[in-house]
């Protein structure tokens, strides 16, 4: 796979394909011509795709010749109009691998030979395995280094246990986390029981375990601070990196760390979540605050582990503790009456992100919402009627205003 996000590919790092001899393999296939209709051109480019899928991910680049799998020449697509073609492609895409693959990405490359070349980007899924089913076939492929085949039954048989398996591995591994913050085995201490916890889980780190290097998560420290705070001070630890942030003072009582784990998983945490009311009443939570720090969190962390070569899918997961009995704050100009949160902790729904969001505050709505049920509104009012968030600006966060 090439080294960039596939928005940042140029005609550069197609050449430098060529000229450093690269060769195809379990993350990357060349051809010299887009697929054709004929049913055997449509069963291999599926074919290709759906192993990518099925193992590591990868990118089919059009406009490359190769010699033994070697790349040769940047040719590009002499003629090929890219908008009609990149339809056709999605077209068999959408209507002949099962269950469809989310997230594939294609990008014209321009300034090639004789023509744009094309790559298209599979990321490894996780609702796989997924099966080539054009022409009444039933096939499941994968890939190696020496390129895709067709997956025998032992290996179909591990693919649905390690797919079936995943979600729970996500679950349990959240679950752990949160025992052992509970028990204050934590960078710092966390001096309010009231927490608001994050958890940001690349599917690649549980399934295929990267290390990551304690450098490498210094350099990008700058964007890892914790939740709703975005600084803090450098520890590293056993697991990886840690940014620290504490204030301590008589007006307001926080501490709040994000620890990044050398696989990849990111567990961001503020406590002092839920602030006491001063007229008597029941702890309230900042309804607009949590949100615009989560989103601004997400966004900020997919950012670095992209920069990092962890890429998508990853799963957001966000749990409240210490929240029971405790009542959103909303504007009063709202006609609605907040009830206590009746459970601790609050586990929301976890958010897939499949890949870089257009819009990340309406792909992480379903959780905000699910909040808002816990008490005992409708929806998270900071939303208007078209979806669109409109409870003021967000810093770094991908935002798309339908009209």
């Amino acid at each position: 796979m090439i080294s960039a996000e596939i928005q940042s590919i140029t005609a550069d790092h197609i050449r430098a394909l060529v000229n450093n001899g690269v060769r195809e393999g379990r993350t990357i296939e060349y051809k010299q011509d887009l697929p054709g209709n004929a049913d055997k051109d449509k069963k291999e480019f599926l074919a290709d795709v759906s192993s990518f899928a099925n193992a590591g991910g990868g990118d089919l680049i059009f406009g490359v010749t190769a010699t033994n799998g070697v790349a040769t020449g940047a040719t590009g697509l002499q003629g090929a109009d890219l908008d009609k073609e990149m339809l056709r492609l999605d077209s068999m895409l959408r209507d002949a691998i099962a269950p469809r693959i989310l997230g594939i990405r294609m990008q014209p490359i321009e300034g090639l030979d004789y023509g744009p070349g094309l790559v298209l980007r599979t990321r490894r899924s996780w609702s796989g395995p997924h099966m080539v089913t054009f022409g009444g076939s039933s096939r499941f492929f994968a890939r190696s280094s020496a390129g895709k085949f067709q997956m025998d039954v032992d290996e179909l048989r591990s693919a649905f246990a390690l797919a079936g398996d995943l979600p729970q591995r996500i679950r349990s591994w959240r679950d752990e986390r949160l025992s052992r913050v509970l028990a204050n085995e934590t960078p710092i201490p966390l001096h309010d029981p009231s927490l608001l916890v994050l958890h940001l889980v690349p599917i690649q780190s549980l399934s295929s375990g990267p290390t990551l290097a304690v450098l490498d998560l210094v350099s990008k420290s700058g964007q890892l601070g914790p939740i709703g705070v975005g600084g803090g001070n450098r520890r590293i630890n056993l697991d990886g990196l840690a940014m620290c942030a504490e204030n301590l003072d008589d007006r307001f009582r926080f501490s709040a760390y994000c620890q990044v784990f050398r696989n990849g998983c990111i567990e961001s945490v503020f406590s002092g979540f839920a602030k006491a009311n001063g007229a008597g009443g029941p702890p309230f939570i900042a309804s607009q605050a949590y949100e615009k720090w989560t989103l601004e969190a997400v966004a900020s962390y997919m950012r670095a582990l992209n920069e990092l070569s962890i890429g998508f899918p990853m799963v957001a997961m966000l749990s409240m503790m210490g929240v029971k009995g405790a009542v959103f704050a909303i504007d009063r100009g709202i006609d609605a009456r907040p009830q206590p949160i009746d459970r601790d902790p609050l586990l929301l729904p976890e958010i897939i992100i499949e890949d870089t969001p257009r819009d990340l505050p309406r792909l992480m709505r379903p959780m905000f919402d699910a909040a808002w049920n816990a008490g005992g509104l409708y929806n998270s009012h900071n939303y208007d009627a078209k979806n669109n968030w409109k409870a003021g600006p967000l810093t770094g966060v991908p935002t798309e205003v339908l009209k």
